[in-house]
């Protein structure tokens, strides 16, 4: 699966929108007289979100060479309706992988970020860099008397990228996040994340 998702062409996120819509819409309505789910009808959409059938049609089934764009209202709407949350319209094969590795492998994330909640220190500034601080991921040990030189370089680069990558995820997953438990959770499975994905000779722009 994971050589498949990686080797797939790629496409543009509203084509990725477009069939991510498609396939909920395919199974999220009444179950049928057979048993087997049922279609959301774009009559139940239109009622429900006031967007137009030609509209929902547009983003179902996009022309060739035009990518749906959803405007975030539209998107919004379509999620409440739908009872998903906006962002998983929007999610790749590839991500869902991503994340369920990360959750998969967040064991000793889990236990560190647990284990720094209680010591008060999960609420102090970068806390998933310090997830990974707690786990001996981070930072990487540094080649035995070599000065500068490549493998160096390599060494402050990753380091870079992932004190970069900790502070985005940290941004977007545990800012508004306060309850002890869940921002363990999120941080486990951010600081997991970060170690997953980050490359062997990263290339760091500013």
């Amino acid at each position: 699966m994971d050589h498949q998702l990686l080797s797939a062409p790629s496409k543009s996120l509203g084509q990725y929108f477009s069939e991510n819509l498609s396939a909920v819409l395919a199974i999220g309505g009444k179950q049928r007289e057979d048993g087997k789910p049922g279609p959301v009808t774009a009559t139940c959409i239109q009622r429900e979100t006031g967007i137009a059938r030609s509209t929902l049609r547009a983003l179902k089934s996009p022309r060739e060479q035009v990518d749906p764009n959803p405007d975030l209202h539209t998107l919004n709407r379509i999620a409440d309706t739908l009872g998903i949350p906006p962002a998983f319209l929007l999610m790749r094969p590839q991500d869902w992988l991503a994340l369920g590795q990360a959750i998969g492998g967040s064991g000793d994330y889990l236990a560190a970020a647990v284990k720094l909640q209680r010591e008060g220190k999960l609420d102090l500034s970068n806390p998933v860099e310090k997830v990974l601080r707690e786990c001996k991921v981070h930072p990487d040990d540094r080649p035995i008397g070599v000065g500068a030189s490549p493998e160096v370089s390599r060494v402050n680069a990753r380091d870079e990228w992932r004190r970069r990558s900790c502070l985005k995820l940290d941004a977007l997953m545990l800012r508004q996040v306060r309850s002890a438990q869940p921002r363990a959770w999120l941080a486990a499975i951010a600081g997991a994340l970060v170690s997953r994905s980050t490359p062997h000779d990263p290339t760091i722009v500013d």
